[in-house]
């Protein structure tokens, strides 16, 4: 059975007013429907957002359907899509316009709207909250792509999107509980008239922040990416007679006493018999010791540029260009320690060669050449370290 804010079949109960003779703050209860209707009536900015979103949907459905954050992004699609039908500024409109006017009779709408206000309350909450989670698992995916440098373009415009619907639907989440909780005040007050809205023996949340489990917000996001490890706790040992590593060595103890056969503990080995043993054993070569730099000399070649000579900052025309990317691709396929582009990964390289490789095929003289490889050394390189 689903729960009832999660039934979109659930119709709204009669509108209906009884006359109350208890005092009952009218003017605060006013007070709070304004603000949900002047919150909930600009919310423009997140509508545009949702219509954007459903066009990247449309754009990326070939590139990205396989992509985990992809379908974290066609979740969020599908949540925003719920809010929009649910229209739960049309109901608290409704509940508003019965609420009385100063100087007239007490005639308050009956407890079973007000329930009725506060279901569609928690189920606009859970579609935020749904949103606030899945934006941001999609959003870690895209940022991996951009640190990665794959398809940074197309990963970019999803990213500051998904941030821009983070944001506003935390801000809603952060309302709506506490529309909740000013709401829920007037339940008892409020006259129960014809039938239940509720099933029996259902119960609105109290604590609806608890319930909700808001403050845990940031941790649904988060992915367990490894295993946990077993915890190993050193009581077992202690506790378990059986396996006790003192009763073990005692035991063993005890069989050494035993044996005849076996030697005695105290028993002291004279030094023609130590020195019989080391003579039977074998002579082990340890060779003979040389310098770093003489070990270094078996592995130097002549085909490997010099450590001093391959440097950016020798980088002055297009031939020195052309000879300082052949050098950097030679010492990357060998893994070689004097790449200055070792801390890159593939993807990275690739852009900041075939920038390179642009800036090499332009028009431009020395000096501007100079200039934009430093330029683009500073921005695709050294700013990854």
């Amino acid at each position: 059975m689903l729960d009832i804010w999660n039934d979109c079949n659930l119709l709204p109960p009669p509108i209906c007013t009884t006359l109350h003779t208890d005092k009952i703050d009218v003017k605060k209860l006013k007070h709070i429907f304004h603000n949900i209707i002047n919150i909930l009536s600009r919310q423009s900015p997140l509508h545009k957002e949702s219509a954007l979103l459903s066009r990247f949907l449309y754009k990326f459905d070939k590139k990205f359907r396989n992509d985990i954050g992809y379908r974290n992004f066609k979740k969020v699609n599908t949540a925003l899509r719920k809010y929009l039908s649910m229209n739960l500024l049309k109901d608290v409109e409704s509940f508003s316009s019965v609420l009385p006017s100063s100087g007239e009779e007490l005639y308050l709408p009956t407890r079973q709207m007000l329930q009725y206000i506060l279901i569609r309350i928690i189920t606009f909450s859970k579609i935020m909250f749904r949103t606030c989670v899945c934006s941001k698992q999609s959003a870690i995916f895209y940022m991996d792509r951009l640190k990665r440098g794959e398809s940074h373009w197309m990963s970019l415009m999803p990213y500051s999107l998904l941030s821009r619907i983070w944001s506003t639907s935390l801000v809603l989440l952060e309302h709506s509980t506490s529309w909740y909780t000013d709401l829920y005040k007037y339940q008892d007050k409020l006259v129960l008239k014809g039938l239940d809205l509720l099933p029996s023996g259902y119960e609105l949340p109290n604590d609806f922040q608890t319930w909700l489990d808001l403050d845990n917000i940031d941790s649904y996001g988060k992915f367990n990416w490894s295993i946990e490890k077993q915890k190993f706790d050193p009581g077992i040992l202690e506790n378990d007679e059986s396996d006790n590593i003192l009763d073990y060595v005692k035991q063993i103890n005890e069989e050494y006493a035993e044996n005849d056969d076996l030697p005695e503990p105290d028993k002291v080995i004279s030094e023609e018999t130590q020195l019989a043993i080391i003579e039977e054993l074998p002579v082990i070569d340890k060779g003979e010791t040389i310098s770093r730099d003489y070990f270094k000399k078996f592995f130097k070649t002549e085909s490997v540029p010099d450590k001093n000579s391959h440097t950016s900052a020798r980088v002055t025309n297009k031939s020195s260009l052309q000879q300082f990317l052949k050098n950097e691709e030679s010492l990357r396929n060998d893994g070689d320690d004097q790449s200055l582009t070792k801390h890159l990964s593939f993807m990275q390289w690739q852009v900041l060669k075939s920038s390179l490789e642009k800036l090499n095929e332009s028009l431009a003289n020395n000096r501007k050449i100079e200039r934009k490889f430093q330029k683009i050394w500073q921005e695709k390189c050294l700013d990854y370290i």
